[in-house]
């Protein structure tokens, strides 16, 4: 009797613990069960991945881990990504967002992230049949892909319909730590609400092997990896898995002094077949055939000429190209958002047309791999370290005194700063021009672009730069007139040049170093009241580095009326604070104060021609 009522706890304790055990069972397999559901949606909805030939970077690591490993470090691997907490950079914690694209709102439930958002399906539909956008239905989506992680990060939320992806309206700026329209992010006049559908604009360069497989009725999307991976610069890759998987046949290859015919190899390629496959992305091109791209996908394979698969588009003035006329009769501006007038590249992500207009690529064997190295360099710009200083260039380019070339102290320029100014606009913000070539101020007149010594030198007028490149170089000295004479030029373009001036000036005062007393304060406060956002968000980051903006709360996209209450507090500042001494150059009067009547008479002339930079 005793016993029976000894063992009751202990069944009772047995009970519980094997139904504990049984609901821990059920919840691990209901929440594998919920991951599956989970995977399987963003498979659905998101580009279908696998193509005939290709095996994934995956399929590298094994045999090649250590360019695997340094690969998934760059910003290349991350560019297009799905979505989930590894990838997705932004606080999607509810938030209300607004913008152009009306009021949004980022939304996370466990792993998952939401959007909810006017409907982008419903807006294209409007437009498509001519109709206004009016009581837009608001909706929740699952955002299921991500592109880029470096600079900004752009996000893509699934069509109930198939595979086609629209952005989010507001982008996440990784620096800032901050949401901004995805209008915003571009450096052109405001367009309004526009939706961004991924699979025909992005897909070319931010996916290996894409296929848009866009048609009336569907759209199917696929690729062979999301991102930019192995087989986008080393081809596909199925043949030299097949061809290795004998450990007779690698160790074979290893002691074999011939190349490996299975796969290409970068470096093995003559310099212009090894910049091609940067070409294939980072160039002005357009697919010849526009409807079998879009039903097929791209046909380049690396190592292959890139120019039968691309029409590679240079500047009338560099070269002939009869086909292109019938492109500015559709888009007159087609060149104007992509180049200076005389064919230079003025926006980022186009570096090989900029390499071929450089004569150290055309005479020489300059290309991409000369300074950039994809594997086991820093991420942020992939350098190899020669380029890191000025070895890139004086390996070639030997000169036995630096510093009598340059007549500047040794140390303080690099030949970049000469050669490759930042002259390029893109990720708002001035890029190295890809270009290489020497300061020339009668092409700064003729065509706009900077020049090299104005953007490091900001304080100083053109007449200044010309004199010293007649002294220095023998450089003919050009007609200057008026502003050009006495005011510096970072100034000019800042106040009176058109927007993708002032994107560059506005960069170039704000990046400079802060020592003495500041006067850039009230020329970047200025720059508050732009029309553009990219310029105003150029500006605010120049700003926020100088004493007088400290503690002021500077927003460039809020209302203009705060702004204006900004710029004012900054100013006020300023004139507090310690200033420098009369100068024409620098818009101060001789009362070292702002010398309002010139700024005005400065802002007045502003080039307000519309600038659409297709960066």
């Amino acid at each position: 009797m005793s016993s029976a009522r000894s063992r009751a706890p202990l069944l009772a304790v047995a009970a519980f613990a094997f139904a504990a055990a049984a609901a821990s069972i059920a919840g691990r397999v209901g929440a594998q069960g919920e991951r599956r559901r989970s995977h399987d949606d963003l498979a659905r909805h998101t580009p279908a991945i696998g193509r005939a030939g290709y095996v994934g970077s995956a399929a590298c690591a094994p045999c090649h881990p250590a360019a695997h490993a340094s690969w998934a470090a760059t910003y290349h691997r991350t560019m297009t990504q799905r979505a989930g907490p590894a990838s997705v950079l932004a606080p999607f914690d509810g938030r209300d967002l607004g913008g152009p694209g009306g009021p949004h709102r980022p939304l996370r439930r466990g792993d998952e992230f939401w959007a909810e958002l006017p409907d982008p399906e419903y807006k294209l539909a409007r437009a498509a049949e001519g109709l206004p956008l009016e009581h837009v239905p608001t909706v929740t989506r699952r955002v299921v892909m991500t592109t880029g992680a470096h600079h900004m990060q752009v996000y893509w939320v699934e069509s109930p319909r198939d595979r086609r992806l629209h952005a989010f309206p507001s982008a996440w700026l990784t620096d800032e730590q901050k949401w901004v329209p995805v209008e915003s992010t571009l450096l052109r006049p405001p367009q309004g609400d526009v939706v961004y559908t991924w699979n025909r604009a992005c897909v070319p360069c931010h996916a290996v092997a894409g296929q848009p497989r866009i048609d009336d009725e569907r759209v199917d999307t696929r690729v062979a990896e999301l991102g930019i991976a192995c087989e986008s610069c080393h081809g596909p890759g199925r043949a030299h898995v097949d061809a290795r998987r004998s450990p007779l046949a690698r160790y074979a290859l290893h002691l074999s002094s011939q190349p490996d015919p299975s796969i290409v190899h970068p470096a093995r390629l003559d310099h212009r077949r090894s910049a091609e496959l940067c070409g294939q992305c980072h160039g002005v091109a357009r697919f010849p055939d526009e409807d079998t791209w879009l039903a097929r996908g791209d046909t380049y394979r690396p190592g292959e000429p890139l120019a039968p698969h691309r029409q590679l588009v240079r500047h009338p003035v560099r070269e002939a190209q009869p086909w292109l006329d019938a492109i500015l009769d559709e888009d007159p501006e087609y060149l104007a958002g992509r180049m200076w007038s005389d064919g230079h590249v003025r926006v980022t992500g186009r570096e090989y047309t900029a390499l071929l207009e450089t004569p150290c690529f055309q005479r020489g064997e300059l290309s991409c791999l000369s300074c950039h190295q994809l594997h086991g360099a820093d991420p942020d710009d992939q350098l190899a370290e020669p380029a890191r200083g000025d070895a890139a260039c004086t390996s070639c380019h030997v000169l036995s005194d630096i510093q009598a070339h340059t007549r500047h102290p040794a140390g303080s320029v690099s030949c970049y700063d000469c050669h490759m100014p930042r002259t390029t606009y893109g990720l708002l913000k001035a890029i190295r021009s890809h270009v290489v070539d020497s300061p020339d101020l009668a092409v700064t007149l003729a065509t706009g672009r900077p020049d090299a010594c104005s953007l490091c030198h900001v304080d100083r007028p053109l007449a200044w730069t010309a004199g010293h490149l007649r002294t220095w170089y023998d450089h003919p000295e050009p007609e200057l007139d008026g502003d050009r004479q006495t005011v510096a030029a970072a100034v000019l373009w800042a106040i009176s040049g058109d927007a993708g001036q002032r994107a560059l000036a506005a960069d170039a005062l704000g990046r400079g170093e802060v020592a003495g007393p500041d006067w850039r304060a009230p020329i970047l406060a200025h720059l508050l009241a732009d029309p553009y956002d990219a310029v105003r968000q150029i500006a605010a980051r120049g700003l926020r580095r100088l004493p007088s903006a400290a503690g002021v709360e500077i927003d460039p996209l809020a209302p203009a009326e705060a702004r204006t209450t900004a710029a004012a507090e900054v100013l006020t500042r300023w004139r507090a604070a310690l200033r420098p001494g009369p100068d024409r150059a620098r818009l101060l009067d001789a009362a070292g104060d702002l010398d309002v009547a010139a700024l005005q008479a400065l802002a007045a002339r502003r080039d307000d021609r519309p600038i659409d930079l297709k960066e």
